[in-house]
Formats: C-alpha cells, structure tokens, sequence
C-alpha cells in the first residue's frame, strides 16, 4: 500500500472507554508502512476543545460517549470549520446512524467490532486524500474566480483608460497648436504650459490602468535580469531610507528573459518602494534572482500558470505584512492601505499587468508581523541580449505633401489630427470609422495614398482589418496605428513589423507631424 505520509499521522479518538484507546493504538502499531501518533480524550467538551486547536490530521468519533453523542459532537465540529476529517465509531452497526453520519460531513463509518489494521488504515487513507483532494479544488476554484475577476477588472480599467486617452489627446494637441500660435511672451503661455502638465499627469495615470489591462503598447528585448538590477542599485538606495539594509543576491549563470525594460524597471521600483513603505521603523530589503523550473505538479497547484524554465526575481522585506483580507486585493486597482493622499493604488495593479503582459507571473506571500515576499516569474528565453537603440528627433516641425487616409471614430481626435497634418502640408481624406475609409479609399483611386493613420479599435471595422484591405489597393502604403490601448492581437500582428508605426494615445500634434514624417521617409 502507498505510504501516506513520511511524517506520523496525528490522529485523536474521542472515545469514552480506555480499552478501545488501547485497542486503537494496537491496531495502528500493526499498520506497516505508515507512522501514527495516537491521542485520546474521553469525553464530548475534552474532544471539542482539543478539536480548537487544530492539532491533529484526522479525528476517530465514538457513536456513544457516556451521556453524550458523538454524532452532535461531529456536527458541532464541522459547523465550526474542522479541516481534518472524521470518521464516527459505532458499537453495533446502527445502519440509520451510519447514514447520518454520512449526511453530516463525516468520511466514514467503522463498526468497533469488524476493524482490522487493513482497513482501518483504508478508512484513513481514503478519508485523507478525500480532504486533500477537496482542499486542491477549493484552492483551484478560488484562484480561478481570482483571476477572472481580473480579467474583468482589467477590460474595463482598460476600456476607460482608452476613451479618457482620445480626451487627453485633444486636450494636449489643442493647447500645443495654441501656444504656437501665440507670442512666446504672452502672459497666456504659462497658463498652457499648465495645461500640458496636468494632461501628462492623468497620462500617466492612464498608462498605469493600461499597464494593468495589460495593453501597454511594449517594446520586449533579451534581457540580462542581473544586469537590470545592478544598473538599478544606486536608484534603488536612494529611494530606501537609511534605516532599511539593502541586500542584492544575484545568481551566476542566469538566463535570459524577453521583456519591456523600461516597463520591468517600473515593475522592481513598484515593489522596493512598497517594500520601503512597509518598513516605517526599518529593516531588511532583500533582491534576489534565480533560475527556476516549474514541473506539472506546480502548474496544477497554481491555476494561471504553465511548467516550464523560468527566471525569478524575488523581492522581499521583514515589515508589516498583509492580511489574508488584503491579499485578496492587493493587485486591484485603487486599492492601496496607505493613507488618502499616500498612494494611487495603481502601483501594484501595473506591475500584475506589466508581468502578464510579458507571459510571467507575479505572486505574493506576506504574513503579518514578519513580512512580505513578492516574485515575478519570466519565462527563460535563449537568445542573444538586445543591443539598445536611440532614436533621435529634431525640435523642427516637419512639413509634407503626402496624401494621408485617416480613419478615428473620436470625432475630437479626427478633426484635431486633420488640422494638424493641414497645417503642415499633408493632404487628408479623414473618416469616422473602417468601413468609411475603405470606401474612401476605393472612390479615391486616381490619388496617391501615401499613409493609413488609423486608430486600433472601431466600431464596424478595426484598424487591423482596415490594413489589410488598404494594402491590397495601395500595397505601398504605409501604417500608422494610433490608439488609447494597443489590442493584444493588433501588437502581435505582422503590420506592426513591416513598415508600420503605432502611437500611443495621448500624444501631442508635435509628436504626431514627427512620427507622420518619420515613417514617411522609411
């Protein structure tokens, strides 16, 4: 038989009569394989107050127990959460007790009379593996409600961030056409100098629930982990207080990971400043990396991720700790302990979304009063490290001639770009939507369409579609995708790899003439 466990098995009987305690014991000596350690208690209020205390792996329940009644004391103990199981002992066989039993909570029935060794360790056996099997679904089907709700939170913190960033675009574009038409020493220029602070702000706000939607527009390069967070380390101290010991421990010979690192540097800052934030009286902040592998047996025990070979970083520190309670919702947006005005509570909910966009995983351990463990799992990669690029851009803004397809259902947003590229030379043929642009762009046959500036996401056809029914007229054309939220699909496509731009939303006129110019003279 399959040994349960290398540790004994703690077992308590609740059993009136010291001959069946000496019984008992006997009866699990005799069992082969598997250890026991036996503790016994007479009588109803000594088996409910030692059942407190949650010492025991399973509970053996006399029928009888003087003039009490074992079966109220195993109803009274699974009304009050046992996590172990139970089996009820009876003398005589008393078919109709056994079915109560059953339909009480218990996970068996024995008759004193017809128990051996084989079948008392069965009972047992079955009983605990029944738990442990009912625990891993209890686990399982928490961690999938856990992360559906964060699929949902996060398309609709990402469908609000989309539509405030068609808002912000315009609201940034105006006030720089504004301020060029203006004299530079206009009193009024400090007031829209104002303006655009405020609407980088609640970009920045925005690109934080996108991060979180995981719909950041991101640009994933091979990456040394290691080296990150060594370029990081001086930062890092500076942000901590003297008070907090800062220890790096990076492992030799770590692989290599695919991600965004501006992003992933968002991701470590997130978390020592909430590590640093957790240690008001000081402590001990510890980084670490590691090369790990996840077997199948994992991946079960965790629902949202896959086997495979890893890199971990782990961030951990010896503060406050967290709740079960807050853990629940530690990565929702707005949601934050600290107190009004401390914190967004958009910290962590961007890094949960930085991480998945990425393909890892970021998981959390805390306990209260010791601590609080955060690690990021990157899926291990093989390439060569990414050499980093600049690209450059002139203060000038650029004219041109070239004829530009636009197609954005914001109406704010359409007529701004058309204004913009008009006032710098640009031909525009604008539409409310694919469809519209399409048509356009097929009554329009006899011009030269040089450019698609096309937002992602529109009603009757997306920008994705509209692509390609643009290039199979114009198969020259270049794209350029603009858009409050890059969908996942659209991010992946093959359009954004040959010849084609995208802009995140919101961005200013000047940004958009140099980015129309700049993909115009590929």
């Amino acid at each position: 038989m399959t040994t349960l466990s290398p540790e004994p098995i703690r077992v308590l009987l609740i059993d009136d009569d010291e001959d069946d305690y000496f019984i008992t014991g006997d009866l699990l000596a005799d069992i082969e394989r598997q250890q026991f350690k036996l503790d016994w208690v007479s009588t109803y209020e000594e088996g409910f107050a030692t059942f407190f205390k949650q010492e025991h792996d399973i509970y053996l329940v006399d029928y009888r127990l003087g003039k009490d009644n074992g079966l109220l004391l195993l109803r009274a103990m699974i009304d009050h959460g046992t996590v172990a199981p139970i089996i009820l002992l009876t003398g005589q066989g008393d078919h109709e007790v056994d079915i109560e039993a059953m339909q009480a909570g218990a996970a068996d029935y024995l008759v004193k009379g017809q128990i051996n060794p084989q079948l008392l360790e069965r009972s047992i056996r079955y009983a605990i593996e029944r738990r442990r099997a009912e625990d891993t679904r209890i686990k399982l089907e928490n961690q999938l409600r856990q992360a559906q709700k964060m699929d949902a939170i996060g398309q609709f913190a990402g469908g609000i961030a989309h539509d405030f960033n068609n808002v912000l675009t315009a609201i940034m574009s105006y006030a720089g056409v504004a301020k060029r038409m203006m004299d530079p020493e206009h009193k009024a220029i400090s007031r829209i100098d104002g303006i655009e602070e405020s609407v980088h702000r609640a970009a920045s706000l925005t690109r934080q629930l996108l991060a979180f939607a995981s719909r950041q527009f991101i640009a994933p390069q091979v990456l040394d982990l290691n080296r990150l967070v060594l370029d990081l380390s001086q930062l890092l101290r500076r942000l901590i207080s003297a008070n907090i010991e800062l220890v790096t421990l990076p492992t030799d010979e770590l692989g290599m990971i695919k991600a965004d690192p501006g992003q992933l540097e968002q991701v470590i800052i997130n978390l020592v400043v909430n590590a640093r934030d957790a240690m008001p009286m000081g402590g001990k902040l510890l980084i670490e990396t590691n090369n790990v592998t996840l077997d199948d047996v994992y991946a079960q025990q965790h629902l949202d991720m896959l086997p495979g070979d890893y890199v971990m970083l782990a961030v951990t520190d010896t503060g406050s700790g967290m709740s079960e309670e807050v853990l629940a919702h530690i990565f929702e947006p707005f949601f934050t302990t600290k107190k009004e005005g401390k914190g967004t509570g958009l910290g962590l909910a961007m890094c949960y979304g930085i991480v998945k966009q990425s393909e890892g995983y970021l998981h959390v351990y805390s306990e209260e009063g010791i601590g609080t463990t955060f690690k990021v799992y990157l899926p291990r990669v093989y390439d060569k490290v990414t050499s980093p690029t600049a690209v450059g851009q002139t203060l000038q803004l650029p004219t041109g001639t070239e004829t530009v397809l636009l197609a954005e259902d914001e109406p704010a947003v359409r007529q701004l770009v058309t204004t913009v590229l008009h006032q710098q030379g640009y031909t525009v043929i604008a539409a409310a939507n694919g469809e519209e642009a399409l048509h356009l762009a097929q009554e329009n046959k006899e011009l030269t369409i040089d450019l698609l500036v096309s937002d992602v996401v529109m009603p009757q056809m997306g920008g994705t579609m509209l692509a390609q029914r643009i290039k199979a007229i114009y198969p020259d054309i270049k794209i350029l995708f603009i858009s409050g939220y890059p969908d996942n699909t659209v991010t992946q496509s093959g359009l954004l790899k040959k010849g084609s731009i995208f802009l995140q939303k919101p961005f200013s006129s000047s940004k958009l003439v140099h980015t129309v110019r700049q993909l115009l003279d590929l």
